[in-house]
């Protein structure tokens, strides 16, 4: 299964504001304990006669020079390795590596609070895949970067404690605990009640900065609780968003084999995947949708395989956690970034259930088995309108059919993995039940009724029309290039491979747009184009050869392809009718966004 640009600032100052400055910095001690003893001379890099060098500049200076010591050669991988205080260095290293050719770039960032969790209960197993990646890089004669602590890299920069801190504001926002405090979220729940974790399961991790404090006590938990050995975690940084931003074409579509190693391991393990979803939905602006769109690409493909294999029998589960990020635009009367985060918890913790995950999840159990009944029945065909909120008769902006296969299934929260006998609940929030349409079937225009989070860019105003299963026409009101290019450059992504149906969802009644793909899919009824789920066809999983499971959903019309996209058609102004083909007759589904069956 989703960046904060770096903002230069240039103060003009006069020299008595200097002298005092550079008095101000001798007083000041290091974060991170680095001494600052030495005074600035007046030919420093941080000053000419009448204007301050940015922090930023500092940097990119510094990761200059470091890249010209190391020796750093035309197409050569670079691998930087440092505790997560050096990310800023980190990420301008990236950066410059990226504009002078590098190839592809890898970070081992060191987490204190997580080694400190290591240390705490002995623990010190490391996944194969980590080495491998080693191994790789001294095969392909890489550039190791090592930032140790015996260096001062900050004062070497030239840096005072104030722009350490920042830099290092940029990379994440310290929340108060008292405002942690207002996120019930519980390692329990999320673990053994969601994520249907067995004991001594791997857990793999990934998550915001931001995240870090609620990573720990879900770490805790597992290495006490659980007795969990590994764990793997990755918390998003700058470093793809450089790739993209400055590597060479080339560059964009190699896959490193890492990536490989880690999901066949993944596989093999039973390596339990957590993602806490709280992404900036504007982290990719800027960048040019073609270079998204061909290292997705790149990606999707080669792994694709190894992709289905394991959302298909290893448990994951994307968990809504609200950032600072996520949640900006979100409640925009909040001027405060921490004050709109205390209001995104307070809605997280309704939206998410907690604390009454048991009863929701039968109440969509009972909605799967009766969508499963009309299928059973003959009602296969299900008819989308959208009616004017005033008259409540047809606006014409949405008429659509699809027809279920007689093997589709509707699912309800939990998914049924044989192979290590899990049953996870793949996404929180949850309010859908979904299936697995004909690819065929599709025919009608359909208007997306909220916008789409794709390739990291907000897609608005999307209106399809379909004929005979295909896209014939696309429209969207913005980025809507983007949107084509992505739909062109997957096999079949012109096709549908989902149906769900929600209604009367919570986060439908706080009246606001998330922008987020996992929270606006569970508001209203949606649709997918791109890849169907296997576990959606009766006896599909039962089948263990990749190649062969294809084949059967092919000839049961069943979509197969490297991406899976949701947009957004349901909600007040959706009907949703049930229609049985062979004798015509018609049961409403939903309506004024309620489930009537």
């Amino acid at each position: 299964m989703q960046i904060n640009s770096i903002f230069v600032f240039q103060n003009k100052i006069g020299s008595n504001y200097i002298s005092n400055h550079k008095q101000n910095i001798n007083n000041e001690k290091s974060t991170f304990g680095l001494k600052m003893s030495e005074s600035i001379k007046s030919d420093s890099i941080s000053f000419t006669s009448k204007v301050r060098i940015s922090s930023a500049e500092k940097l990119t200076k510094y990761a200059t020079k470091l890249l010209e010591e190391h020796g750093l050669k035309e197409n050569q991988k670079v691998h930087i390795t440092g505790g997560s205080k050096y990310l800023p260095l980190m990420n301008a290293l990236s950066a410059q590596s990226y504009k002078n050719g590098s190839g592809l770039v890898s970070y081992k960032v060191i987490e204190p609070e997580i080694e400190a969790l290591k240390s705490k209960y002995n623990i010190t197993e490391t996944f194969d895949f980590e080495k491998k990646e080693i191994s790789d890089l001294k095969t392909s004669n890489a550039l190791f970067i090592n930032l140790e602590d015996s260096v001062n890299h900050y004062k070497n920069a030239q840096l005072t404690k104030s722009e350490i801190k920042t830099e290092l504001d940029k990379i994440r926002t310290v929340v108060p605990k008292s405002v942690q405090n207002l996120f019930k979220i519980s390692p329990k729940e999320i673990l053994k009640d969601a994520l249907d974790m067995h004991e001594g399961q791997p857990l793999a991790i990934r998550c915001e900065r931001e995240h870090l404090p609620f990573v720990e006590k879900i770490v805790d938990w597992a290495y006490s609780k659980n007795n969990t050995k590994l764990v793997n975690i990755t918390i998003a940084d700058d470093n793809r968003i450089n790739m993209l931003k400055y590597a060479k074409e080339s560059v964009l579509e190699e896959v490193p084999n890492v990536s490989r190693y880690m999901e066949q391991e993944f596989y093999n393990k039973d390596v339990a995947y957590l993602v806490l979803d709280g992404a900036d939905p504007k982290r990719l602006d800027g960048i040019p949708s073609d270079r998204i769109v061909k290292n997705n690409k790149a990606r999707n493909t080669l792994l694709a395989e190894l992709y289905e294999k394991t959302i298909s029998n290893v448990p994951w589960l994307v968990y809504y956690a609200p950032t600072t990020k996520s949640c900006a635009n979100v409640y925009p009367e909040h001027k405060n970034p921490i004050d709109a985060l205390k209001h995104a918890y307070k809605d997280a913790n309704k939206i998410n259930r907690i604390g009454h995950l048991s009863e929701h999840v039968e109440q969509l159990n009972y909605r799967a088995k009766r969508m499963n009944e009309l299928i059973d029945n003959g009602f296969r065909t299900l008819h989308y309108v959208s009616v004017d909120s005033k008259t409540k008769l047809p606006d014409g902006k949405t008429d659509f059919k699809i027809t279920m296969s007689p093997k589709s299934v509707f699912n309800a929260t939990r998914m049924k993995m044989n192979k290590y006998g899990h049953e996870p609940l793949v996404n929180i929030p949850t309010e859908e039940v979904f299936t697995a349409p004909q690819a065929d079937t599709a025919q009608g225009v359909i208007s997306a009724t909220m916008p789409l989070t794709l390739n990291g860019k907000i897609v608005k105003g999307i209106k399809f029309r379909f004929d005979k299963g295909k896209i014939i026409d696309i429209k969207a009101d913005t980025n809507e290039e983007m949107l084509k290019s992505h739909i062109k450059s997957f096999e079949n992504a012109d096709r549908l491979g989902e149906v769900a149906i929600v209604a009367g969802s919570p986060i439908a009644k706080t009246g606001r747009l998330f922008n987020s793909t996992l929270l606006d899919e569970n508001a209203s009824c949606h649709l997918a184009i791109g890849n169907a789920y296997p576990d959606t066809i009766k006896d599909a999983t039962k089948i263990e050869d990749y190649n062969q499971m294809k084949q059967y959903l092919k000839d049961l019309n069943i979509n197969i392809s490297a991406t899976h996209n949701d947009f957004m058609v349901g909600g007040e102004g959706v009907n949703v009718f049930a229609i049985n083909d062979k004798t015509g007759e018609t049961i409403e589904v939903i309506k004024n966004d309620k489930f009537l069956l």
